[in-house]
């Protein structure tokens, strides 16, 4: 039995033995009325949410309070029909809302637009523990009254509402953590945990509510990561290299390497809701989460491309594989290769905030709402990289699969003190590199609702109102080069600052030589001094925005004779935009010039949505709307690389596009739903997104006024500039289907089973490269044309179980680049699959209100792969990335106190 199997037993034993003492103590009397809790109890609600909502929506509910049904919140939301969840770094951070990327997804906490910790308007959903958010709601139309909502969707998350309860409710847990891959090196750890309290009150007569909560997670995440760096028929390019076959394909370079990330976040939640009567009602609710990630990397990589140390590599005995017709070098050796040995620290802290106060004045018919609110993120982050290896050229065996798997190679050692020097032995031109950078985004809002309801044959009610948002996002980056003293004479560490060598063995690369690269900052093994380029130095910039959003909304409500009802809303919004950025223009390295460039325009987006309820169950519902995203808030910088050549006297430049628009749709939604029980369901949907535009990368004409010529007279101040621009957009269309069904329809003796299941299919007429990028392959960003989620569950006397799993078609997705940049990849398919064990004890027992829990994450072990086309065109994709990161298992307890 393989170590993974025996901890899987004995947690099983655990378990098992537990619910043995429980049962020693005789059972309670059956209550006369039986309330239904736990995994059924969540489905139920989130069932009678959906059915009772004028919108297509999906939704998640707590099993209790601080109980959502998964290790993460990313992981519950990815589970809803059409939604999928983006790994990185081996957690699930973003959300992917039918076929389209996190840029496209609006997110709110309690109807509020939130900030983002990333660099640009995607939320990070690992910033928000799970045992804080009580219920979370995906509306996939829109209506009038939803600020802050996105393209493809708007996922909205809740904290609980205190007075919603009848009682007290004290909640604690607590659980271990470990990771399979255990210590990958001898600075990681594999043992983490996780532990949370929250409470909830009543005080005078149930008109004033408490709620306070706090979590913490210390989590470990391990990986090994594996990454064939790009394919080429060099002999193309007139660069032959020695050895290899003239008409051969050859890998140009490759890495290994593991990293450990050590995961602390911190999360607080309080609410206080005051309703002494039926005409005011005032609830104030913060937010609050601090997130830390210490990473620390060791591993070894290489080029041997032929334009590299003057083509001096050559290989010796090439493997030859066939691959659609032509010759791929897929083992032998590579000769007068120079590894280099990479130590990196990656130090990141995330601060954010969110507070709002919302309040209600009631009189008859009447309603008005004013709500205040703010949200602010921070994110401080440093990334250091050293570089070490032997002096003399090396000599590599290789044996490269085709498939997506780890590589094997034959290193030299690479683990010795006195033979393993820090230098730049692959020519960068330094020996360190050191990057910090500092991001804020802040948003002020504040928003006015005036509503009635009418008793009419047609219309029930409207709602007119306004909202005022305010954002702005600052990024700020400084990059350093650490260079060895004496000319950068190669150094050897000093044995008492090295740890024990980190092995590499599941690529073949053996060991490599490890140690902590700030500890040789510190020590005074480089000089460290400011170097930063022009693509450095465009880094930094502010994106400020002004939204403000009028709207009317008309409820409609039409009951008939029959078993036929009509309910929906009719509404508009028209929004004024102005945005505006200061940045920098860069030219040879250095500054050259600020800038501060913006637009305005202006929005109608009229919204329908009807719901048609035949009886028995039978409901359709259909939308319309008009939708916006606005841009990336990267894509807004005021950044540029500009200049007047010496030569035609023409300016040109690239860089950032203030004066973007937003991504602007139609789209319309059908769905037929039919519900069967209080916890199951059927439903399709069908839905058709038309772009009208699409951003993507252009050389458009630029006024160049203002710009520095660094004293080169242009023949005119328009020139050519590549940016960001609107273009073309295309359609995204798609069809869902979804079921939640109860063993007990079938049978009696199925009572406490259930499964969840549900799929999608979407696709898109959009090139991301433009009507002209001539591209063939690449899909918008996020679009998996196929997702599926399958859930089977038990819950009966105490026990509960689920194993879930979870699969996305490959999708083009958007990641974290070399210095900081960011990136398109090709990710191949992901199939994950979770487990969740668990036994509450029952009234009555002696643990009354105690619950064990054991859960597996990623019980497959699912890896991250990603492809790469050929670099000669010639229509072809190789492995790139093979990474694993490990299982996740975790045991601990949750007691409920009444």
């Amino acid at each position: 039995m393989n170590r993974h199997a025996m901890q899987l037993a004995m947690c099983s034993a655990l378990f098992a033995a537990s619910a043995a003492q429980a049962q020693t103590t005789p059972p309670a009397e059956t209550p006369e009325e039986v309330i239904v809790t736990g995994i059924r109890h969540s489905i139920a609600t989130s069932v009678d949410v959906k059915l009772e909502s004028n919108s297509i929506v999906e939704t998640i509910s707590a099993e209790d309070i601080g109980k959502l049904p998964d290790v993460s919140i990313a992981d519950s939301i990815a589970r809803l029909p059409g939604l999928a969840t983006q790994r990185v770094d081996g957690r699930s951070q973003v959300i992917n809302v039918r076929g389209m990327s996190e840029q496209f997804v609006g997110t709110t906490l309690n109807g509020r637009e939130q900030v983002s910790t990333g660099d640009s308007r995607g939320v990070e959903f690992d910033q928000y523990p799970a045992e804080l958010i009580n219920a979370v709601t995906v509306y996939k139309t829109p209506d009038a009254s939803l600020i802050g909502q996105g393209l493809s969707g708007t996922v909205n998350l809740q904290t609980i509402h205190p007075l919603s309860l009848d009682e007290r409710r004290v909640v604690f847990g607590a659980s271990g953590e470990y990771n399979s891959l255990g210590d990958v090196s001898a600075d990681s750890e594999d043992l983490g945990y996780r532990a949370s309290f929250s409470y909830v009150d009543q005080f005078a007569d149930n008109t004033l509510g408490v709620a306070f909560g706090i979590a913490r997670l210390s989590s470990p995440f391990q990986e090994e990561h594996y990454k064939e760096w790009w394919w080429a028929n060099t002999n193309l390019y007139g660069t032959p290299q020695a050895g290899k076959p003239d008409d051969a394909i050859a890998l140009q370079g490759s890495e290994g390497w593991v990293k450990s990330r050590d995961l602390i976040r911190d999360g607080a939640m309080a609410v206080l809701e005051y309703k002494p009567n039926e005409v005011f009602h005032s609830e104030v609710d913060l937010y609050y989460s601090k997130f830390s990630q210490e990473e620390v990397m060791h591993g070894a990589m290489w080029t041997n491309d032929p334009w590299w140390n003057g083509g001096a590599v050559s290989y010796a005995n090439a493997g030859l594989t066939d691959k659609d017709g032509l010759p791929i070098v897929t083992d032998g050796a590579l000769n007068g290769v120079q590894p280099v040995v990479r130590n990196d620290d990656n130090d990141r802290d995330d601060k954010l905030y969110s507070g709002g106060w919302a309040n209600t004045f009631t009189m008859g018919a009447w309603a008005l709402d004013v709500d205040l609110n703010y949200s602010k993120a921070e994110r401080e982050q440093t990334t250091l990289e050293t570089y070490a290896g032997l002096l003399g050229p090396q000599s590599i065996g290789f044996d490269i699969p085709l498939s997506s798997r780890f590589g094997d190679y034959s290193l030299p050692d690479l683990s010795s003190s006195t033979a393993v020097y820090l230098w730049d032995p692959q020519q960068w031109g330094h020996d360190g590199r050191q990057e910090d950078s500092i991001q804020e985004d802040r948003i002020k809002a504040g928003r006015i609702n005036l509503g009635r309801s009418f008793e009419m044959p047609f219309v029930s009610g409207f709602d007119v109102g306004a909202n005022f948002n305010r954002r702005t996002k600052e990024k700020r980056a400084t990059v350093y080069f650490a260079d060895l003293p004496d000319g950068r004479a190669p150094t050897l560490v000093d044995p008492s600052l090295l740890y024990a060598p980190t092995s590499l063995g599941f690529v073949g690369m053996g060991r490599v030589i490890s140690f902590d690269p700030n500890a040789l900052i510190r020590d005074g093994y480089y000089d460290v001094t400011i170097s930063e380029s022009n693509d450095d130095l465009r880094k930094d910039y502010t994106v400020d925005e002004d939204v403000d959003t009028y709207y009317a909304q008309m409820d409609i409500g039409l009951e008939t004779s029959g078993n036929f009802s009509l309910r929906g809303n009719l509404g508009v919004q028209y929004i004024l935009s102005d945005q505006s950025s200061t940045g920098f223009n860069a030219n040879g390295g250095a500054v050259v010039g600020a800038q501060t460039l913006g637009t305005d325009y202006t929005d109608t987006l009229p919204s329908l949505n009807l719901v048609a309820d035949f009886g028995s169950g039978w409901i359709a519902r259909t939308g319309a709307a008009k939708t916006l995203m606005r841009p990336p808030i990267n894509y807004l910088s005021a950044d540029s690389d500009a200049s007047v050549n010496t030569t035609t006297r023409e300016w040109g430049g690239s860089g950032g596009n203030p004066l973007l628009e937003p991504y602007r749709a139609t789209a319309y939604d059908l769905s037929l739903e039919k519900y069967i029980a209080d916890a199951s369901y059927v439903s399709v949907a069908i839905f058709y997104k038309d772009l009208e535009s699409y951003i993507y990368q252009q050389n458009i004409p630029w006024d160049f006024t203002g710009y520095d010529d660094n004293g080169i007279t242009p023949i005119s101040n328009m020139g050519t500039f590549s940016t960001w621009a609107n273009g073309t957009g295309g359609y995204m269309r798609g069809i869902e289907g979804a079921t939640t069904l109860t063993g007990d329809l079938i049978t009696d003796a199925l009572a406490g089973f259930g499964i969840q299941l549900n799929a999608s299919y979407t696709e898109s007429s959009i090139d991301p490269d433009g009507p002209d990028g001539g591209s063939t392959t690449d899909t918008i960003p996020g679009l998996s044309k196929v997702v599926a989620n399958g859930t089977l569950f038990f819950e009966r006397n105490g026990f509960s179980a689920r194993v879930s799993g979870r699969y996305r078609d490959q999708y083009r997705g958007e990641y974290g680049a070399l210095f900081g940049q960011r990136t398109y990849r090709y990710t191949l398919s992901e199939t994950q699959v979770d487990l969740q064990l668990g036994y509450d004890f029952q009234g009555g027992t002696r643990f009354e209100g105690l619950s064990l829990l054991f859960q597996v994450y990623n019980l497959n072990d699912s890896p991250f792969r990603t492809t790469v086309s050929d670099s000669n065109s010639l229509g072809m994709t190789f492995p790139e990335e093979y990474t694993e990161y490990g299982t996740q298992y975790l045991l601990g307890f949750r007691y409920s106190l009444q």
